[in-house]
């Protein structure tokens, strides 16, 4: 498929075409132009060129071309986008942006580029091209749970009352909590202000390989997230013993909910 193929599709689809969510119009209206003036070389070149492989990199380049442009067509349709949609549009690849937004986003990259390709595989390839950073920090964690949570650390909660539990890692703070059947780890660095950086991910609690493990929240960039994880394998004890004295119970580690219940337990105690 050249590119002209391509901007005949996409004519069809946003005048003919099944539209599936909010701001698929305008941004295959945006892809139409950006695509337009853009010079593939190869594709000007050679009869036998197919840049259908290559359309979740040209439309994740459009996107980011809608999202953070200043030129009249950028501006224009990200207004429109925004308008059909009610938000403005996220960096679909980067981690630390709204997880649901991104998914949103890439729904709108799915959905025009399957009615121009008109096969499923070009979805697939969408979700894998846009998640790349994702199923990166999976692995890391991944190693994470081979190197130490099957090396100690799933006993260890095992075997703890507290549902919290948290030790320090080089500047790495790691937190563990159990609830309903689920741990949630989250690897924590302290920020300016109080704040933090962090990643969170959640697996059953009575699986030591934490095979369902999967990301619950991330509000860290790629390298940040990586070099947590690390802080934690690289020093974690090489005998048990050390492990259950660096890794400690602590009734303050919990989620934001379990917080909220319990002070609001606490004040229903005091006015009793």
């Amino acid at each position: 498929m050249k590119k002209i193929q391509v901007l005949s599709r996409l004519d069809t689809h946003i005048k003919h075409g099944k539209i599936r969510v909010k701001g698929e119009v305008a941004f295959a209206q945006f892809f139409h132009g950006w695509l337009e003036n853009l010079t593939i070389p190869s594709d000007e070149k050679y009869d036998f060129y197919d840049i259908a492989h290559y359309l979740p990199q040209l439309a994740v380049d459009a996107w980011e071309a809608m999202r953070t442009g200043t030129d009249d067509l950028a501006v224009l349709y990200r207004q429109r986008y925004e308008q059909s949609t009610g938000r403005s549009p996220v960096n679909l690849m980067e981690l630390g942006e709204n997880i649901l937004e991104q998914g949103a986003g890439i729904n709108v990259l799915r959905y025009v580029l399957s009615a121009v390709v008109g096969e499923r595989w070009i979805e697939d390839k969408v979700d894998a091209y846009c998640h790349a950073q994702s199923t990166a920090l999976q692995g890391m964690f991944d190693k994470f749970l081979r190197l130490v949570y099957g090396q100690g650390l799933f006993e260890i909660i095992r075997d703890e009352s507290e549902r919290g539990m948290k030790g320090k890692f080089g500047s790495t703070e790691l937190r563990t909590f159990v609830m309903a059947g689920r741990t949630m780890f989250t690897f924590a660095r302290p920020k300016k202000k109080g704040m933090e950086v962090s990643i969170t991910f959640v697996a059953g609690d009575d699986d030591n390989l934490a095979l369902e493990a999967g990301i619950q929240s991330v509000e860290a960039n790629l390298p940040t997230a990586f070099n947590m994880i690390e802080d934690v394998i690289t020093r974690w004890p090489k005998t048990q013993e050390e492990r259950i004295a660096i890794f400690k119970s602590n009734n303050k580690v919990a989620p934001l909910a379990v917080h909220v219940m319990r002070r609001a337990q606490a004040k229903e105690e005091i006015t009793k």
